[in-house]
């Protein structure tokens, strides 16, 4: 991507365009055209800036004559679809006559989960659109997003997403377990035997994955205590009307900007007040395996004695936090929901830019032999440190 010196800040306003060209996502190019100039609102952006460059003109292969909203990218992630395949969704609520439109996707990749939160939400009255190929629409609306990932969350956007109601259960304590999760960041090395303890306290160990999404709202809604390592379970936390659970959020990762996140804070703002962010007393660990990807993470342990301590001290997280290492609650989080900054934006599509789409295909065409080598190392790195 271009350096900062070449993106321009631009004012965001609601549009509502007539025969637009939208393009898909590819190779990191993505946009829309209308009437010879692109259409800013039509990109993906995180940070306050535009995350793809812009695509060049392609004639469109199709047309869709119904009135659209746009939507977005559409990602298969769960956390990244609820903050950004749902960033317009106080307006898909607002406009239920108009279809959404995704880049990328189709019908038929749609979860049962995306599925059952479009179904709660109130999205799935009008059908939607898939852009897998320059797409001409006749009339789309591109709203402002009521939630820009690390920058804001508007009280629309919360509003809309606050659908599910939930009556405390006295006695109830929840660990969100990240244990059978196959992903590489993953930095806790003894989670399991942190739950083993846990559950012998009478915590209820959970695995979102295994539920559904009305299921993980009413867990999050329902139990006194909820703690688990930070991840996209907790963004589940929007679903809920006026939440009376204390949340506990274990940091991880390699560092704050990594770890526990501005967005993270914005959702628990936005929510309660009774949230905290932990820094839980740990200690260096062996690595449970090779890292597949660049993130240089470390591997801890969490120091099971002290954590014990800390539980009886304070009936399992139930009492008083005050005083309790590591332990700072949200209205002490320095997040700033910016409504008004400004996002940089690069629309001009250059040879540079050019050269950079042919690097990205060539990046692609090879990424198999990459998969290869990467399972390979995986292999040596297992048979090596077998003892």
């Amino acid at each position: 991507m271009s350096g900062s010196k070449n993106f321009r800040p631009v004012a965001l306003q609601p549009v509502l365009l007539h025969n637009v060209v939208v393009l898909p996502e590819k190779y990191g190019f993505s946009g829309a055209w209308c009437e010879g100039k692109p259409v800013a609102l039509a990109h993906m952006c995180r940070r306050g800036r535009q995350y793809g460059r812009q695509a060049p003109f392609a004639a469109p292969v199709r047309t869709v004559e119904e009135p659209c909203v746009w939507g977005g990218i559409f990602q298969t992630h769960y956390g990244h679809f609820l903050i950004e395949s749902m960033q317009n969704l106080y307006a898909f609520r607002q406009h239920p006559e108009r279809r959404i439109v995704w880049r990328n996707g189709s019908a038929e990749a749609l979860r049962l989960w995306q599925k059952s939160l479009l179904e709660l939400t109130q999205c799935n009255r009008n059908g939607y659109e898939f852009v897998n190929e320059p797409t001409l629409f006749r009339d789309i609306l591109f709203p402002v997003p009521g939630l820009m990932c690390d920058v804001w969350l508007t009280q629309e956007q919360v509003d809309a997403f606050a659908v599910c109601e939930e009556k405390v259960q006295k006695g109830k304590k929840v660990w969100l377990s990240r244990s059978n999760v196959d992903s590489d960041n993953i930095v806790f090395t003894n989670e399991r035997e942190l739950e083993a303890m846990l559950a012998s306290r009478g915590w209820l160990i959970v695995h979102p994955e295994n539920h559904s999404v009305a299921e993980q709202a009413q867990i999050m809604g329902s139990a006194e205590v909820v703690m688990g390592c930070i991840g996209s379970a907790f963004h589940t936390l929007l679903l809920l009307k006026n939440p009376k659970t204390r949340y506990i959020v274990i940091n991880r990762m390699n560092g704050a900007e990594e770890a526990h996140n501005l967005q993270f804070d914005l959702i628990a703002r936005a929510k309660t007040d009774n949230y905290y962010v932990w820094e839980p007393p740990k200690h260096d660990a062996q690595p449970l395996r090779r890292r597949k990807i660049h993130h240089n993470w470390p591997w801890y342990a969490f120091d099971l004695d002290v954590i014990g301590r800390e539980l009886n001290l304070r009936d399992d997280f139930r009492a008083d936090m005050t005083g309790c290492p590591g332990m700072t609650p949200i209205a002490e989080r320095k997040a700033v929901n910016d409504l008004g900054r400004p996002i940089l934006f690069n629309m001009d599509v250059t040879f540079a830019d050019r050269l950079y789409y042919y690097y990205r295909y060539v990046r692609k065409m090879g990424r198999p032999l990459k998969n290869w080598w990467t399972d390979f190392q995986q292999r040596v790195w297992r048979n090596f440190h077998r003892s």
